[in-house]
């Protein structure tokens, strides 16, 4: 049976593939995310840095996972996540992140 859910989020491992000399580190860091209904989402352009960002401080309930240059844990906090989203390879895997966890399609649909 299907539920719906007032406030749905759900929380998922991101992969965020980091650039280095050469090349690229696979990290990655939990993130929970708020399901923002279609209407709220078409509102926003995705396109524009501000409109990418504004949809992912919307989205974007809390990180895990995450440890500063020393590998000490950090504490979630919306500077920590203003933080994350600044940097364009995060950026990029969290949105990513959420559209394929809400859009998934079973294989061979």
């Amino acid at each position: 049976m299907f539920k719906i859910s007032e406030k749905p989020t759900f929380t998922h491992v991101v992969k965020v593939l980091v650039p280095v000399d050469g090349g690229h580190r696979e990290d990655t860091l939990r993130a929970t995310y708020r399901v923002l209904p279609i209407d709220e989402v078409k509102k926003i352009d995705l396109d524009a840095a501000d409109g990418a960002t504004a949809f992912l401080r919307a989205v974007i309930e809390k990180l895990d996972d995450i440890a500063d240059h020393d590998g000490n844990a950090m504490v979630y906090s919306d500077e920590l996540r203003d933080r994350v989203i600044a940097l364009p390879y995060c950026r990029a895997a969290l949105a990513q992140g959420y559209f394929d966890a809400v859009s998934k399609a079973k294989a061979g649909n």
